[in-house]
């Protein structure tokens, strides 16, 4: 876990999420499919919470609401934020595969929107969601984000040419796994999952899905377009990109899938 750590320390993900529309349209696109749950007073827990985009936001929309992050830095980034803010959330350092400070059956929502990304084993991804089935209430909602492998072949070929080797597109089929020293330390450090994967993943713990959302559609691959819309011309994509993003054919091509799933009571 310490080169993941090394990756995320100094990095200002409140910026990625907002610097151009292409990256909006994710937090947005987001939001929107979890709006549902986000009701005042809800528990809601997010694991790999960053420096606070995303739980910040629910603590604001009047959720009681726990974040989990695993590199110190921006633990140390959301605390100020929220005290800044003057936001109360619980604020915790540790790895979404294991939260033994989070009591059993105890929180309405689980959030993971960034774990997936970097667990490379089963084993951990295993961990990761049985520790969502544990800390959730019966019938509580899980929501986890995934980075497509079909997605990430396809950025290779756009912006790193160099990488299209039959090494190297061979281990990230097969493997979701990009090991090259040619790649960039994201990649390497990355995980990048199949659609079918998530939701088999999220079903053999104990859950059943309910929602599985292409959070970017094609937009990335029309990045150039989007982000030189005019923010009149950006709601207008939004509005229709929220009203396909369900649309099953989409999911490899999309940068980032989403599945919302519910625990299924013992």
């Amino acid at each position: 876990m310490q080169e993941l750590i090394e990756q995320y320390t100094d990095t200002n993900e409140d910026s990625r999420l907002t610097r151009q529309f292409i990256t909006q349209m994710e937090f947005d696109t987001t939001m929107d499919t979890l709006q549902a749950y986000l009701v005042p007073n809800v528990k809601v827990i997010e694991l790999g919470a960053a420096t606070g985009r995303y739980s910040l936001n629910f603590s604001k929309m009047g959720c009681n609401t726990t974040a989990v992050e695993l590199v110190p830095d921006q633990v140390n980034i959301l605390k100020r934020k929220a005290e800044e803010q003057g936001l109360t959330l619980s604020i915790y350092e540790g790895n979404a595969c294991s939260v033994p400070f989070i009591e059993s059956n105890s929180h309405d929502l689980c959030v993971i929107l960034g774990p997936l990304y970097h667990l490379q084993t089963q084993e951990q991804r295993d961990q990761a969601i049985s520790e969502a089935y544990r800390i959730l209430k019966p019938n509580g909602v899980l929501a986890v984000a995934y980075i497509s492998r079909y997605f990430v072949a396809g950025m290779f070929a756009q912006q790193y040419p160099e990488l299209v080797t039959p090494e190297i597109l061979s281990t990230l089929f097969e493997s979701g796994l990009v090991p090259s020293q040619l790649a960039d330390s994201f990649f390497n450090v990355g995980y990048f999952a199949t659609p079918v994967e998530v939701e088999e993943l999220v079903s053999a713990h104990g859950f059943t899905t309910l929602r599985h959302v292409a959070t970017d559609g094609f937009g990335r691959y029309i990045s150039s377009g989007v982000n030189n819309f005019t923010p009149a011309q950006y709601q207008t994509w939004l509005s229709y990109h929220l009203k396909t993003c369900d649309e099953p054919s989409l999911l490899g091509s999309s940068n980032h899938g989403l599945v919302i799933a519910r625990k299924i009571s013992e």
